[in-house]
């Protein structure tokens, strides 16, 4: 089955860089049936999808295979890279290493306004099930997670979160397939931001180190279920 593009952006620098946001927002949030399966990209699909022409798309086409998200296999295409479990697995253990030294560090520097914006984020999910709005609540969990790192005030460990940010999207995108999960991450949250309010950094590396542990669980079953 050929990879679909279901995105698009609106406000672009170049048509190379459109071309470019939309197929990688695409790869990042798409739901591959089978995880481990092969998506091939269909540059004239691609052309008619974005409406523009093919040099553009060609040059977008290109980051993406030396940012690794793409792959050429000769005779056959252009093909959306597939992670295997231990690859995953990897990223998440050096995840969970990052973000829980960032909860570390960011403790001491929250704000009140710091500790209220963190709360707004995820207002919207509060009162309702978080599995009717997936991909609202995937953006909350950026924005949470990635304002935890800037709060760090770390230089390299801003750096090597942001080396690691588009491949952990796409694993956060797949674990939030699983309505439970959903519940759970949001509980989860809020502890978190209990814990940083209360002041605790000890306790705030273990909660966040913790809850990146439970997405890993939720990856495991997934890998078990692709076969």
């Amino acid at each position: 089955m050929p990879f679909q593009l279901k995105t698009s952006v609106t406000v672009p620098n170049s048509l190379t860089d459109m071309a470019y946001e939309a197929i990688k927002e695409s790869i990042l949030t798409t739901n591959f049936d089978n995880i481990s399966e092969d998506r091939r990209l269909d540059e004239k699909i691609l052309v008619q999808s974005l409406g523009i022409s093919r040099t553009p798309v060609r040059e977008a086409t290109n980051r993406l295979i030396a940012e690794g998200f793409l792959k050429v296999i000769p005779r056959k295409g252009v093909f959306v890279v597939k992670k295997s479990p231990s690859e995953i697995t990897e990223i998440q253990l050096i995840r969970s290493v990052i973000e829980g030294l960032a909860g570390r560090l960011a403790t001491k520097n929250l704000t009140r306004k710091d500790i209220v914006y963190m709360r707004s984020i995820f207002a919207p999910f509060q009162n309702s099930d978080p599995s009717g709005q997936r991909r609202e609540y995937h953006q909350a969990n950026i924005r949470f997670h990635e304002f935890i790192v800037q709060k760090s005030q770390c230089g390299k460990l801003i750096e090597m979160a942001s080396n690691l940010a588009d491949h952990i999207r796409m694993i956060r995108f797949r674990t939030s397939f699983y309505p439970d999960r959903l519940a759970s991450s949001l509980d989860q949250h809020m502890k978190i931001i209990d814990t940083f309010e209360k002041g605790d950094a000890e306790l705030a590396e273990t909660l966040l180190r913790k809850h990146i542990d439970e997405s890993m669980e939720y990856l495991q079953k997934m890998f078990s279920e692709a076969g």
